[in-house]
């Protein structure tokens, strides 16, 4: 069953009606988001004369050679239809959150050009027109980017039509707890003022943007390998063990200011910075398998399943931490020395997710490098409570292609 008709079962006919209606008489266009690290905002050529467009070549770039000369851009348009690539600054130079205007504010201007039918700001073919039919594909901290947009995109959230020029959350002074013991184990406490980060954003630096017209009439949004609720990586980068710091400086060689806002706590998870609803659905995948070779040890850092950057959990939105030691079925268990034993104490349904509108799709045996170029075409899978089976067998290109016809 595709999504389109999906879509009448969990929201509104008027709603449904119009995703049919336009589906008859337009091309679908997928609008491309990517994640961090990439200097999305620029182009360039070569040496070789060769032009260089770092948000395009995102969704085709390996960093695994058994990856080399997929595209997940291909993949996508399997069945035809017009795309459309956003590009923003994503990069550790940068150190800009999901919430910043130049990361948030910038995406959501580029919505609104590619949905005028205007183009974006890249070359290749198949750019999408004003009548297409509009679904949006994000990838890692892209998730959390459009999580960020379709949540202030409804009139009453929180930061309604708003990115800010912040580069942390705001501050206040709160009495704590502070505690001490003497050698012999004699414990004192005693109450202290103390300015703290809290989860909240300043509007004397906001800037005003449409969000409200970059999502409405969306058809959907898609999250594959998404950093939604954060990673517990970072939490390692930020606040871990020399161990951590190892794996860290070996494999990821990250400072936590370049993506401090990756965290999994209240502080930084996007899900407290959103309204109650949501200005477009959004359908999430989530990949479990660790990385080819060495590199497979980044999961090490990862609580329950993972793509070898990010935890299951996070990836599918589910309520909750971020860091809940979910299977590939998306539930729980109790564990005897790491196997599990009885009921699920824990099932991400799509009524467990940590934001409205929000829904399972599929959840594969892919890593985060594969999620984002296609490296692997025919992954495994499981079966997950309120999965849908367009594309069943195929990876996120090929269920997103099968699922949008």
């Amino acid at each position: 069953m595709t999504l389109s008709k999906r879509l009448g079962a969990g929201l509104s006919v008027f709603f449904a009606a119009m995703v049919g209606a336009s589906s008859a008489v337009a091309e679908n266009c997928y609008i491309l988001v990517h994640g961090h690290g990439v200097e999305g905002h620029t182009t360039s050529t070569d040496n070789t004369g060769s032009l260089v467009q770092p948000a395009l070549d995102y969704w085709s770039e390996t960093y695994f050679d058994e990856y080399k000369n997929s595209s997940f851009i291909d993949q996508l348009r399997v069945n035809g239809g017009n795309y459309g690539v956003v590009g923003y600054n994503s990069t550790d130079e940068g150190e800009l959150p999901y919430w910043h205007d130049q990361t948030s504010g910038e995406i959501a201007r580029q919505i609104i050009q590619i949905r005028s039918g205007a183009g974006d700001r890249f070359e290749h073919e198949n750019q999408c027109s004003a009548d297409d039919t509009f679904w949006i594909i994000s990838h890692s901290q892209g998730a959390a980017q459009m999580m960020y947009i379709a949540g202030n995109s409804v009139e009453g959230s929180p930061y309604y039509n708003r990115a800010y020029e912040q580069y942390d959350t705001d501050t206040e002074m709160q009495e704590v707890e502070k505690c001490s013991t003497t050698w012999y184990g004699s414990k004192s406490c005693k109450t202290v003022t103390k300015e703290v980060q809290v989860a909240s954003l300043s509007d004397t630096n906001a800037v005003t943007v449409d969000f409200d017209s970059a999502i409405s009439g969306v058809a959907a949004i898609f999250t594959t390998g998404g950093a939604i609720t954060g990673t517990e990586g970072v939490d390692r980068i930020c606040n871990g063990t020399w161990y951590d710091e190892v794996i860290n400086d070996l494999f990821f060689g990250r400072e936590c200011s370049a993506v401090r806002y990756m965290q999994t706590n209240d502080i930084y998870t996007v899900r407290n910075y959103v309204g109650t609803n949501l200005g477009a659905p959004v359908y999430t995948i989530g990949g479990y398998a660790g990385f080819p070779g060495v590199e497979s040890v980044s999961s090490a850092l990862l609580n329950g399943e993972d793509d070898g950057y990010i935890n299951l959990a996070s990836q599918m939105n589910c309520s909750g931490s971020g860091k809940r030691n979910l299977w590939s079925n998306l539930k729980q268990y109790d564990t005897f020395m790491g196997i599990a034993y009885g009921s699920a104490t824990f099932s991400c349904n799509n009524d467990n997710k940590g934001t409205a509108r929000s829904y399972n799709l599929a959840s594969i045996y892919t890593d985060h490098d594969a999620q984002r170029n296609g490296g692997i075409l025919s992954p495994d899978y499981d079966g997950i409570p309120d999965g849908l089976d367009c594309g069943v067998g195929k990876n996120s290109a090929g269920r997103i292609a099968a699922c949008t016809q």
